[in-house]
This record gives structure tokens, sequence and C-alpha cells, in this order.
């Protein structure tokens, strides 16, 4: 015995989707219409795609493919937009070279993806892994060395300055700049405190 299909005129159709919306039980109100199980689901979909024209006999080829254009150029517009927007937000940085331009793109890594981020501003991906993956291993090793002077600065009961510091660093073999120890310690809130004696030396010196 041959399976009885049901046709469904376009008006029933998209009068059953409209009233989906305002049911909360879709397998009692499919039942309720005598439509088959899944029904309005499906129906719900041609109709959030293509609108009530979805379920008309009309709706032909070339409407799909104006539809699916109408999509591809709404890519393309959201796409130049995004490209527009990490533009303009980078904009101050592209004056100072490919260092500032690196640090933009690592800040913004969460909010945009490295492959447009390179493509909008002319960078290449491997240059910009290299030297995301030099500038992490600086980042490191620059930690361990902010704890090391951590270390010292305390042990020394906060009397140890930038010079002193470098020479206890240098007997640990790290190699600084007396610079870069100051900047280091500076970051960290790190001051030498100066003994009472020294401080009435100086004053003494002031008068002389």
């Amino acid at each position: 015995m041959k399976k009885t299909i049901n046709v469904y005129d376009p008006y029933f159709k998209v009068n059953a989707v409209l009233q989906s919306y305002k049911s909360n039980n879709l397998t009692k109100l499919e039942q309720d219409l005598g439509i088959y199980e899944g029904a309005l689901n499906n129906w719900r979909k041609i109709y959030r795609k293509c609108g009530p024209e979805g379920f008309s006999k009309n709706f032909s080829l070339k409407n799909r493919n104006e539809h699916h254009k109408e999509s591809q150029l709404e890519k393309k517009i959201k796409k130049s937009e995004l490209e527009f927007e990490i533009l303009q937000r980078a904009g101050e940085h592209l004056m100072h070279g490919k260092p500032k331009i690196f640090h933009f793109m690592k800040d913004n890594e969460k909010r945009y993806s490295i492959r447009n981020m390179c493509k909008v501003l002319g960078i290449h991906r491997c240059t910009y892994r290299r030297w995301k993956d030099q500038y992490d291993t600086e980042q490191k090793r620059k930690k361990l060395i902010q704890k090391e002077i951590t270390a010292i600065f305390f042990a020394a009961e906060k009397r140890y300055g930038k010079q002193r510091i470098k020479v206890a660093l240098q007997n640990s073999g790290y190699q600084l700049a007396v610079k870069t120890v100051g900047n280091y310690m500076k970051e960290l809130g790190l001051y030498c405190q100066i003994s009472d004696k020294s401080n009435n030396f100086k004053e003494a010196a002031k008068h002389l």
C-alpha cells in the first residue's frame, strides 16, 4: 500500500510557521494542524532563510542565486569593515615601524585573527611568529631576572642600589647594564633606602 504524501499550500505553511513562534509545544501544534512530525522545524528553516517566498512554487533557481549573491555581498561588506577597523586602530603604530606594529598585533590577538592583521598591515605571518617567540622568551628571562633582583634587594635589607645589584647579578651569571637594572627596579618599585648616617652626612655637605 502506497504511503499518502500530503501537499500543503504555501499560505498554510507560512501561517503554521507564524503560529509556531507563539507556541511552546511544537509537537502538539503539529498534531493539531495534522502535519508530520518535524515539519515545523523544516519550514522554520526555509522561512528564516528565504521568507514566505521560500514556500512558493515560483521561487525559482534564479531567486535562490540572487539570495546567495546578497549573502556573499554581506560577507564582503563585513570583511571590509573589519579590515578598516584594524587599520584604524593600528594607525598610530604604523609610523613607528615593525616593533610597534608587532606589539599592536600581540595585544589584539583576542580581538582579531593573526591572518587578518597580517594581511591588512602588510606583515608576513612567519615574521610575526618569529618575533612573538623571541619576545615571549625575552619576557620570561626578564621576569626571572626581576625575581633575582627582588631577592638580592631584600636580602641586602633594601640598602643595595642599581650599581651593587648589577655586581650581584653578574656574580650569578647575569650580564646587564646598570641602566637596565635601574629600569627593572623602577618597574618593581624597589628604591634603595639610605641610612640615617648617610642622610646626615649629605645634609652637612650642603652647608659647606
